[in-house]
């Protein structure tokens, strides 16, 4: 049954981005049941959304206790660098 799945469900690389939308945005049905069948099927996607999970209730509990009292600018020096190493880059 595995094996059958397997063939037939999308690959690991895009179950992980559909992973991360699923962060942001209610997922529809069918990618619902996709992602399950996949995740039943794939412990690698499963530690994956474990770590994903971890990572978001971290940051989440982080902001929490910095409460934006330590919300910090960059200078306009490093703006300008940034700005100059993406005009480089296009």
């Amino acid at each position: 049954m595995r094996y059958f799945l397997l063939r037939r469900l999308p690959a690991c690389k895009q179950m992980t981005v559909l992973m991360s939308e699923s962060m942001e945005r209610p997922l529809t049905l069918r990618e619902r049941v996709q992602l399950r069948l996949h995740l039943w099927i794939c412990i690698w996607c499963v530690w994956y959304l474990e770590q994903l999970q971890l990572l978001r209730a971290t940051l989440r509990e982080r902001a929490a206790e910095d409460d934006g009292a330590t919300a910090t600018t960059l200078p306009p020096e490093a703006r300008e660098r940034i700005k100059r190493a993406l005009k480089s880059e296009s």
